[in-house]
């Protein structure tokens, strides 16, 4: 969330972050005004229409494409540190008993639905919207085994309208982030994205966006302003530059998603908002401002160029982001077990006095010294993606990428260090087979490692089975 074998699969969000179809690993037939896919040429063999209701004729039609897959997969866990999904939580230690055993779970949660909506264009304005969502959303604290796998509770992944101009785009409502210039950049992996160390974000915010075009290169620049803090009461700030090479085009897969051409590219993107915290105090009376900021490399380079729109066969390229900054765990989706410490309570009051923060964990942190502390980041990600000869209909795909807090263990206090972690790896190996261009397996070993702020170290092993039928 296509050029190619498997087209079908494929979604044009995947082509176009400042324009965002869908999500990615939601293989997206996205049709633009005229009925034909957007950014890609059709594959003479396997491309079909969309599944798009259309009422009216021509420039005065109302339509909507229905998207979405159907997805099945098999895990097996080292340790008990996980649910279905991985991301970036916190792993079992050796000395626990949920890191001494394992665990398997079958899950179809990750199904997904959505609906492109399109209306005729009006005085040079062509509108549109995206409402999608998923099976992966929060559930009760305590819920059951059967209630987690078999109920999962349905998530809004995106919702906004879009208005295309000549000379701007504008994007209201939830979508992604600029910041990581989703989801263009994806690596390939059957793992659910974001694994560790992996900028995806989703928010709210309206959007601006411009592409230049020429021969060689096309150049996205794009500016928001995104969901606050709410307690700050301003903004977040993010814009974003990308530039694409016409020349030379890339092989690659939104996550779990069908693979697709398109132009190598480089981008930067940066963000910056502004943060209040109540105060340490069970009874705040005043609070405490910090500063988030942060910057994203990325590319996708073809080491072996797709020699057409509509040939992957040989194809290999590298994907690659380098982020640093502070406060921006939410970014990474990671608060890496940091909580707010216990207030003291010297007096042995009963009950004991509490802070209730008024911020998600893992971005600031009050310090042994009762100092407001913003939580540094800085990772990378490289990932390589292969599509055999003669038409890529089995691929392979391996990523590894690295992440570390370097003023966490200043920031903790020693009875929290063996509940928080300040380094993180991750490594995986994929196979990819397309039984059909509706049908795809993916089979994943997957190692990450943690390393605690008391400096001890946890590993989990998975292996990962995915199955998926793309509509």
């Amino acid at each position: 969330m296509r050029a190619g074998l498997f087209s079908r699969t494929a979604a044009a969000a995947a082509a176009m972050f400042f324009a965002p179809e869908a999500a990615a690993q939601s293989p997206t037939p996205a049709p633009n005004g005229n009925g034909k896919r957007r950014g890609f040429a059709a594959s003479p063999e396997f491309a079909r229409a969309p599944y798009t209701i259309s009422i009216g004729e021509k420039d005065s039609a109302w339509r909507i494409g229905i998207y979405g897959f159907i997805e099945f997969n098999v895990m097996n866990d080292s340790t008990r540190s996980y649910a279905d999904s991985a991301g970036s939580a916190v792993l079992q230690r050796d000395d626990a008993l949920g890191g001494q055993k394992g665990r398997t779970h079958f899950t179809a949660r990750n199904s997904r639905l959505g609906f492109k909506m399109e209306a005729p264009r009006y005085m040079g304005i062509k509108p549109g919207a995206v409402l999608e969502g998923d099976f992966f959303g929060n559930q009760p604290q305590n819920v059951s085994e059967a209630a987690l796998l078999i109920s999962g509770g349905f998530r809004l992944r995106h919702a906004y309208l879009r208005l295309e101009t000549d000379y701007v785009d504008v994007i209201a409502g939830e979508s992604y982030a600029l910041f990581g210039q989703n989801p263009y950049f994806f690596p390939a992996s059957v793992q659910y994205l974001p694994f560790p160390n992996l900028v995806l974000f989703r928010t709210m915010q309206v959007r601006l966006s411009h592409r230049f075009r020429t021969d060689p290169l096309d150049i996205d620049v794009g500016i928001a302003a995104v969901r606050p803090q709410r307690d700050s009461a301003v903004p977040e700030g993010q814009a974003a530059v990308r530039v694409n090479f016409n020349y030379a085009k890339a092989v690659h897969a939104p996550g779990s998603g069908g693979p697709v051409v398109d132009p190598m590219a480089i981008g930067i993107s940066g963000l910056v908002r502004s943060l209040r915290v109540d105060e340490f105090s069970a009874t705040p009376q005043r609070t405490n401002s910090a500063t988030s900021w942060g910057l994203t490399f990325n590319a996708m380079i073809p080491l072996i160029p797709a020699k057409g729109d509509d040939q992957k066969g040989n194809g290999l390229t590298l994907t690659g982001a380098f982020t640093l900054g502070t406060a921006i765990g939410d970014q990474l989706q990671t608060a890496a077990g940091v909580t707010f410490p216990q207030l003291p309570n010297p007096g042995n009051q009963s009950p004991a006095p509490t802070y209730t923060p008024d911020i998600d964990n893992g971005l600031v942190v009050y310090d042994p010294d009762g100092q407001l502390r913003t939580i540094h980041w800085r990772t990378f990600v490289v990932g390589l993606q292969y599509y055999l000869p003669p038409a890529g209909r089995i691929s392979i795909a391996t990523n590894y990428s690295h992440g570390i807090s370097v003023n966490m263990p200043r920031l903790i206090a020693p009875a929290a260090a063996k509940q928080v972690y300040k380094q993180s790896r991750y490594f995986d190996a994929n196979v990819f087979f397309d039984i059909t261009p509706a049908v795809r397996t993916g089979l994943s070993y997957q190692l990450t490692t943690q390393k605690f702020v008391d400096d001890a170290t946890a590993r989990n092993h998975r292996w990962m089975l995915g199955v998926y039928y793309f509509f």
